[in-house]
């Protein structure tokens, strides 16, 4: 056993002894059997392995013992998803986040500075005074895509996914089927929610369909590979638009003007749109040209041209506005 493990048990025997809890004996098996393991272990793990040990305790105990480790600061509790509850041990001094593969249950550990700071910066932006953050990266593990085909049956996919159509197959009554639902190849639609059956839940932009297991077979997809949301905005970006004045729409913005994206307005539809084509706040976009009879506007977000008509652009409010000039 290594030094900070016995550290933390002369701790535990410490505290929980000050605070008079009872049964402080088995209560320090069960911390003992704990720090055996690195893992995110469950209590019916930490039960199978005292029980290998030749210790017999109910689950009720184990389960409270493990809500006083958590109390006192020797352990984290963890919900992924919708696992049974998972206990890590608490390190003092240290952070860290996870990423859970949603098809074998993998937990991958990961530290990034370049995110913690930015994640600082970003919340100093919007003038957030951060105590504590947890990040909960669901997906699929390099192990299980290398054992995946790139495209796959609907049925197969797990929620959370993004995917895009690639095709159709069965006959003709199938087909007439999923296009009268308003799909098509080449949509990108999102996994809500799988159910008991094979029913799926399924999104593609503002509108839910459930597809039975049956129909959901004879839909190929391939996943996504990025998330279609734009990325957060750059800090120094956020403080550009911060520090700026009054807002315009960005449909009275001039060719060779740019400015930065403070609000996104409209029906939930046409937000969605805008949102999806990079256009959030904090965003830098630049005005190039407009067509001849000044609709649509094309612009420039994020390295991309985009296109947009003047109604549209009515929506947006923009910061910072300033003419430059783009090589």
């Amino acid at each position: 056993m290594n030094e900070r493990h016995e550290q933390e048990k002369k701790q535990f025997m410490k505290l929980l002894g000050q605070e008079d809890v009872d049964e402080l004996d088995k209560r320090f098996q069960v911390l003992e059997s704990f720090l055996k393991s690195e893992n995110h272990e469950t209590c019916r793990e930490i039960a199978t392995r005292l029980e290998q040990d030749g210790v017999s305790l109910g689950p009720g105990f184990i389960a409270e013992t493990m809500e006083l480790l958590c109390r006192f600061g020797f352990a984290h509790k963890l919900k992924f998803d919708d696992g049974p509850p998972r206990y890590e041990h608490r390190h003092l001094g240290t952070h860290h986040d996870h990423m859970v593969c949603t098809k074998c249950g993998t937990i991958i550990e990961f530290r990034d500075e370049t995110l913690e700071r930015q994640q600082v910066d970003l919340a100093a932006a919007y003038g957030f005074h951060m105590l504590q953050h947890k990040m909960e990266i669901y997906g699929i593990c390099g192990d299980c895509l290398k054992e995946r085909s790139m495209v796959v049956p609907l049925s197969r996919t797990k929620q959370g996914e993004f995917l895009v159509i690639k095709g159709f197959e069965g006959g003709k009554k199938a087909q007439m089927r999923l296009t009268s639902m308003g799909l098509r190849v080449g949509d990108i639609i999102e996994v809500i929610s799988t159910q008991a059956g094979g029913q799926l839940v399924i999104a593609l932009d503002d509108n839910r369909f459930v597809i039975g297991r049956g129909l959901a077979m004879k839909v190929r997809v391939e996943h996504v590979p990025h998330h279609p949301q734009a990325a957060f905005p750059a800090p120094r970006e956020l403080e550009a638009f911060q520090d700026s004045g009054e807002t315009i729409a960005l449909s009275r913005m001039k060719e060779g003007q740019e400015g930065v994206i403070a609000r996104v307005a409209g029906e939930t539809r046409l937000r969605r749109r805008i949102l999806e084509m990079g256009i959030n706040r904090g965003a830098t976009v630049y005005v190039e040209k407009y067509a001849p009879l000044k609709d649509p506007i094309e612009l420039i977000v994020k390295g991309y041209h985009v296109s947009m008509r003047v109604e549209e652009a009515a929506h947006i409010q923009v910061e910072g506005v300033r003419t430059v000039t783009k090589k």
